[in-house]
């Protein structure tokens, strides 16, 4: 009779992990974590606090805005701080010239630098490295050393005076907002396949139309970036306009006519602080309907091969 053979168990070849160890690495884990995010709240409210305090300044009297000291709690608003800044500064009428000189700049500055960059990123012309070190070198000149000379340009042209001024305070500004975004723009068009452009050139597409219609699109991102950049910087520019502009009431920008106000009177900061308000509001709208593009128009360039 056979007899049969009792199996010895088999012996298992992992091991039972340790828990303690486990359970450490996800409470270290959680901790960076939460320690992170603790670190951007702060960071967040040390940015966000000027502006809200600002905010609480305008709605103080002028008594309350030297009292306050750092306090954000207002007592009782006085919300006719902005009807009165409104009013006294001329606010309207500054608002027309500001929209009207930063509208006219953001199309130019795109325009011109994006055409700039299509061509440098394809066309390997003869003096085309000179020229990009010609305008790498001129971000090395302050732009306060250029205001004299631009100056008499503009007066030799007859620009100097009335209307004619804002003509000069564009002219400026745009040719000021080229090099960076020339470059911007520069390193977002060499992302853009050479086949696309050759398959255009056989489908019988011109030189003109493959930019407008075929690589102006693709850098909609970076456009964005342009856009908004250009936006803030001429939306808050001061020199330039206070050069050409100061003498000129009706033809002052918002920060011009604020800094004007202030000089009239004495100093009266609650109504100063609901003028910048009103200044900063279009260009927080403008942030917040770009800001998705924003961050891909300054990285994008940098990171596709």
């Amino acid at each position: 009779m056979a007899t049969i053979s009792e199996e010895r168990p088999r012996t298992l070849d992992y091991q039972v992990p340790d828990t303690s160890q486990s359970v450490l690495m996800t409470t270290l884990k959680r901790s960076w974590l939460t320690g992170r995010y603790l670190i951007l709240a702060l960071y967040l409210a040390i940015c966000i606090y000027p502006f809200i305090w600002m905010l609480a300044t305008s709605l103080r009297t002028a008594r309350g805005a030297f009292e306050a000291g750092t306090s954000l709690w207002v007592a009782d608003p006085q919300w006719s701080n902005y009807v009165d800044i409104w009013n006294s500064a001329n606010i309207p009428r500054a608002a027309i010239n500001t929209v009207l000189i930063t509208a006219v700049c953001m199309i130019l500055t795109i325009v011109t630098t994006s055409m700039t960059a299509y061509a440098v990123s394809r066309s390997d012309f003869p003096g085309r490295r000179v020229i990009m070190l010609a305008l790498v070198t001129t971000l090395l000149i302050p732009g306060e050393m250029l205001i004299i000379p631009t100056f008499y340009v503009n007066r030799s042209l007859n620009l100097i005076g009335d209307w004619k001024s804002l003509i000069a305070v564009i002219l400026v500004m745009t040719a000021g907002a080229q090099v960076f975004n020339i470059y911007l723009l520069l390193s977002h068009f060499l992302t853009i396949p050479r086949d696309l452009f050759d398959s255009a050139e056989i489908d019988g597409e011109s030189y003109f139309g493959a930019y407008w219609r075929i690589a102006f699109p693709l850098i909609t991102p970076a456009l964005a970036t342009v856009t908004l950049l250009t936006f803030m910087g001429i939306w808050n520019a001061y020199l330039i306009p206070l050069v050409y502009l100061a003498p000129l009431p009706d033809f002052q920008t918002l920060t011009i006519a604020l800094i004007q106000y202030s000089k009239q009177y004495q100093t009266l900061y609650q109504i100063m602080a609901a003028g910048a308000v009103i200044t900063l509001i279009p260009i927080m709208v403008v942030f917040i309907f770009l800001q998705r593009y924003f961050i891909r128009g300054l990285t994008e360039g940098a990171t596709k091969g």
